[in-house]
């Protein structure tokens, strides 16, 4: 990814710590030790999350909360 904006650095920071979440569940730090399918496994843990938090924001963009009223109610 070349010069990511705001909302994929967001993304990757929201997959960050599912990454770390997959690699404590099966107990390994050592990506050089990883199997063919934990390794994949990885990968989609990382893909999928980025993709949620990225849809998220997207979506939250496109349906902005409703403007506040006087005393900072909706």
């Amino acid at each position: 990814m070349v010069d990511p904006d705001e909302h994929e650095i967001a993304a990757i920071a929201a997959a960050s710590p599912m990454a770390g979440e997959y690699l404590e569940s099966i107990g390994k730090t050592d990506l050089a030790v990883l199997t063919e399918a934990e390794w994949l496994t990885l990968l989609e843990v990382i893909i999928t999350a980025y993709q949620d938090e990225l849809a998220r924001l997207l979506d939250q963009g496109r349906h902005p909360a409703p403007p506040l009223a006087a005393g900072g109610r909706p």
